[in-house]
C-alpha cells in the first residue's frame, strides 16, 4: 500500500502563470495538444480557485495582532 503524501504548498503565483500559459497554448497550437492545454489550465484554475477559497481571511500567513511589535 503507498502511504498518504502530505500537500505542498503553491503559490498562487505560479499557479495563475500555469493558468496563463496553458490558455495560450490551447489557443495557439493544433487540436490534439490545445485540449490537454485546455484541461491543463482548468486544472491549474481549480487549485488556484480552491487555494482563495482554504482561507477565508484572504491568505493572511499569521493572525493580525500576533508579530513582533504587538502586545503580550
Amino acid at each position: 500500500m503507498i502511504p498518504p503524501v502530505p500537500p505542498i504548498a503553491v503559490s498562487r503565483p505560479l499557479l495563475f502563470g500555469l493558468v496563463a500559459a496553458g490558455a495560450l497554448a490551447a489557443v495557439a497550437l493544433e487540436p490534439p495538444h490545445a485540449s490537454f492545454a485546455a484541461g491543463f489550465a482548468a486544472g491549474a484554475g481549480s487549485v488556484f480557485v480552491l487555494s482563495f477559497m482554504k482561507r477565508a481571511d484572504g491568505g493572511s500567513a499569521s493572525p493580525p495582532n500576533e508579530g513582533p511589535g504587538s502586545p503580550p
